[in-house]
């Protein structure tokens, strides 16, 4: 299969904090077709999957309004212009959590949906500590701060209990493996 071809002009518009771009394309038959996708183009993302000293796995578990629903998540977000994504990551873990990872480990890419236009970059971080820093999350950032075992977060994984089950797929093996000591 190959990709349709774009054609211009894309459209740039914001909805609250939201970036809303309008695409269009020749489709395959020849019909042309706008689609509305978010996040700027080739924006990034990094978020960790961060595991204690003791094994545990820290999550942020907050309200989401989409699915109207409390939810866990992984630690992460945008990264900055320029800013190395394992930095990113890193940032993103002391900021939200406190911790600080002691080795990290990239675990690959994913894309929510067809319609958005960030690329998530995960990581696994073990041996993560409490920093002297503490965590200093955003002003619109309502986290309550758990520490939950592997299976709990395999358990919220294919429950819909958390928003970042592609991280926990992408991280699988290395889980099971810490799980079995290994």
């Amino acid at each position: 299969m190959k990709p349709w071809k774009r054609i211009e002009p894309t459209v740039v518009s914001k909805v609250g904090y939201r970036t809303i771009i309008t695409k269009t394309f020749t489709m395959p038959d020849g019909a042309v077709k706008h689609f509305q996708t978010i996040d700027p183009e080739e924006s990034q993302a990094a978020a960790i999957l961060a595991i204690t000293e003791d094994g545990k796995v820290i999550v942020c578990r907050q309200y989401r309004a989409g699915p109207d629903m409390v939810m866990d998540e992984i630690p992460g977000g945008g990264v900055n212009d320029g800013e190395p994504l394992e930095d990113g990551a890193r940032r993103e873990l002391l900021e939200e959590t406190g911790y600080e990872p002691g080795a990290i480990d990239y675990l690959g890419v994913m894309h929510y949906s067809a319609y958005d236009n960030c690329a998530r970059h995960c990581f696994l971080a073990t041996g993560c500590k409490l920093s002297a820093d503490r965590a200093q999350k955003d002003a619109e950032e309502f986290i309550e701060l758990r520490l939950i075992s592997v299976d709990e977060l395999l358990a919220n994984a294919k429950a819909g209990r958390m928003t970042d089950p592609g991280a926990v797929l992408l991280a699988y093996d290395k889980l099971m493996a810490l799980k079995e000591g290994k």
